[in-house]
């Protein structure tokens, strides 16, 4: 038996490296890069693009992208541009404002310590003067014959309310109707646009509260004029009394508004009212010779009804009375006027 002659070790190792090297070869043509990828798609595209393709293939990131792509693969990408960010504007302090006035000139009260200048807010009458806070949002700054000026705290804002001037200052209310207190025929004065109201709580007093009564007819014919009296009862000197009356315009006509004898004029006291579009009637009245009352005439008023109704009625929608110490006189609830107005 003859030997087996083994190659050179050196041989095998020869051919070994050259398996490799052509395994190496083989493994990288399989193998393209991005490039090859990029050239290889846009051959594809034109070729399709050639034939017709209805498909438009999708564009391909730059180079200069696909390294980050290939570096994160799971990152998030867009191929829009990133929108500028948004830098929020630092907030700035609110600045207050002030409103409008919450108020009306409601009129004026010739008193011993001077004129009183009553403001209307809704269903209140506010008598102020200058220095006096009001609703601890605004202070009286001035009280002029024909303007006064309030402060709004909060925004330190000054504010003018503007009024007609008072034409004798042994008048109240401007403007005054002197012909009324004298029982003739009154022309009604101008009125401001906007509703005045108004209620004043009064104070508790040592005597037994003011007691107030309406006296009138209790059925009156459309067109013929009637009058209504508004009588009072109290055990204190009455020395002002502003108030607020109110009625439907739509069913009866003020003719005229005077004074009872308690506030006659005649004797020393002071009287003038306002009558308004909306059916409301501010009345101010002083007497310098207050003295208690017993169902005593305040003040008369004069409607003609205008169609008939079934109930016409005349309230006191507000009334401030003052004792002759300037103190609040209490009183009792006032039930309203009513009248049935016939054809």
């Amino acid at each position: 038996m003859g030997l087996i002659r083994r190659p050179p070790r050196m041989a095998v190792l020869i051919a070994c490296l050259a398996a490799l090297a052509l395994w190496v070869a083989l493994d990288g043509n399989d193998r393209s890069g991005p490039a090859a990828a990029v050239q290889t798609q846009t051959a594809a595209n034109s070729q399709a693009a050639a034939s017709g393709a209805a498909e438009k293939p999708a564009e391909l990131p730059g180079r200069s992208v696909l390294p980050k792509i290939l570096a994160d693969p799971f990152s998030r990408r867009s191929w829009l541009p990133s929108a500028p960010k948004l830098v929020a504007a630092a907030a700035k302090p609110a600045v207050p404002v002030a409103p409008p006035l919450p108020y009306r000139f409601a009129g004026q009260l010739l008193l011993d310590s001077g004129m009183q200048v009553y403001l209307a807010r809704g269903d209140e009458i506010i008598p102020v003067k200058q220095g006096d806070t009001v609703d601890g949002q605004y202070r009286v700054e001035s009280v002029k014959p024909t303007s006064m000026t309030l402060l709004h705290l909060a925004s330190n804002t000054p504010q003018v309310m503007e009024f007609d001037p008072i034409k004798d200052p042994d008048l109240a209310v401007p403007p005054i109707n002197t012909a009324a207190s004298r029982g003739n025929s009154p022309q009604a004065a101008p009125a401001p646009a906007a509703t005045v109201a108004a209620s004043v709580a009064p104070s508790a007093a040592p005597t037994q509260p003011a007691r107030l009564r309406w006296d009138g007819p209790s059925s009156a014919k459309a067109g013929a004029s009637f009058d209504v009296a508004l009588r009072v009862t109290s055990g204190e000197q009455i020395r002002s009394a502003p108030m607020l009356l109110k009625f439907d315009p739509a069913v009866l006509q003020s003719v005229s508004v005077r004074p009872g004898r308690y506030f006659d004029p005649e004797q020393s006291g002071n009287f003038g009212y306002r009558v308004n579009p909306d059916g409301s009637i501010f009345v101010g009245a002083a007497s310098k010779k207050g003295a208690p009352a017993s169902d005593a005439e305040l003040l008369v008023l004069t409607f003609k009804p205008i169609k008939p109704s079934a109930a016409a009625v005349v309230t006191l929608a507000a009334l401030n009375l003052q004792s002759a110490a300037g103190r609040a006189i209490a009183y009792g609830s006032v039930t309203p006027f009513k009248t049935t107005i016939t054809p």
